[in-house]
């Protein structure tokens, strides 16, 4: 009986001696385990949330604009680092003083952006929200865009110089305001674009681009100046119909196909591919500025690219444009979202 005892002594306290090591044990590796959930939290990619660009104004309503996520694609990181480094060659050659990039898929909203805080003057960029401007007075008044106009210009006005010439309207000639408006963007017309500024509301010209979240255009300030994200935003309002109806919207994109100006964005790309683009020129006799906005329709994979340069050069930076045009449009036929 004693011996029963003794051994029943001897498991009670080999029990509690292992449930103490144990004890011992886990409180020792506790930290260890916290420290390492702590390490993996921090090194994990925070979740990227949404931007949802709303039209303001209505009460019981907010249209849609755009959506896209607040951080760029990682899918975009090696297209982003081959054309940083094609800038960073061009730039060695004192033609090109810099350049922005902003690239943005339709099918899943994925962007990525070099230099996005540089700010240049879009010169004939801001047509495009002239053509807008036209459109939405038409929502108004439905003949406005087959009223006729004689044009008569300015003699005492100095029409900015052209590096990039096109065809342009005749003095006492009359036309329809869409025949002006087709002068304006496929050929980027000043003439016909300063006639139809003399003829357009300018409070809801301003509209426009306070409407899409952009600071408003005054035509007295020579020094107006965007970034490639902003000026972006006003095409994306055209493809998304987030701004003009449907059928208005269309239309605006439809004409903006029809540019004759090949020099840029689409020089490099297969003549197969539909392109709504314009195109802007800005500076002086030293300091050039050529930009090009374009929505490229390729397969179920439509991209939106913006690309604004400055330099000493316009035949130079319209080489750099058509280039990573073509960078862009390689990386997206090989990589479809």
């Amino acid at each position: 009986m004693l011996r029963k005892k003794i051994s029943f002594l001897y498991l009670f306290i080999s029990a509690l001696l292992g449930s103490a090591i144990t004890f011992v044990a886990f409180k020792a590796e506790q930290p260890k385990q916290i420290a390492a959930a702590d390490s993996s939290a921090q090194g994990a990619t925070a979740p990227c949330n949404y931007n949802l660009t709303h039209l303001n104004g209505y009460k019981y309503i907010q249209p849609l604009i755009s959506a896209e996520p607040d951080c760029e694609s990682e899918k975009y990181a090696s297209l982003k680092g081959g054309i940083s480094s094609f800038i960073d060659n061009e730039q060695k050659t004192g033609l090109l003083t810099s350049a922005s990039v902003y690239v943005q898929d339709f099918t899943r909203g994925e962007w990525m952006a070099i230099s996005p805080d540089e700010k240049y003057d879009p010169g004939s960029l801001l047509k495009v929200g002239v053509l807008i401007t036209f459109l939405r007075m038409a929502e108004a008044n439905p003949n406005l865009l087959n009223t006729e106009l004689v044009y008569h210009g300015d003699r005492s006005f100095t029409f900015p110089i052209e590096h990039f010439r096109s065809d342009t309207v005749v003095e006492g000639r009359k036309y329809k305001v869409k025949e002006l408006l087709r002068y304006m963007i496929t050929y980027s017309d000043n003439r016909a674009t300063w006639f139809l500024e003399k003829n357009m509301s300018a409070d809801i010209f301003k509209k426009v681009f306070t409407d899409l979240g952009i600071k408003e255009p005054k035509f007295t300030d020579q020094h107006y100046l965007l970034t490639v994200r902003e000026y972006s935003t006003i095409m994306k309002a055209l493809y998304y119909a987030g701004y003009l109806n449907i059928q208005a919207s269309e239309y605006a994109t439809a004409l903006l196909t029809e540019s004759v100006f090949k020099e840029g964005l689409v020089k490099e790309l297969p003549p197969s591919i539909k392109v709504a683009h314009k195109f802007g020129e800005s500076g002086d006799q030293n300091n050039h500025q050529l930009h090009e906005s374009g929505i490229i329709y390729i397969g179920n994979n439509p991209y939106l690219i913006t690309v604004m340069t400055q330099g000493t050069d316009w035949d130079e930076l319209s080489k750099v444009m058509s280039h990573i045009s073509r960078m862009v449009y390689d990386h997206m036929s090989s990589n479809p979202s």
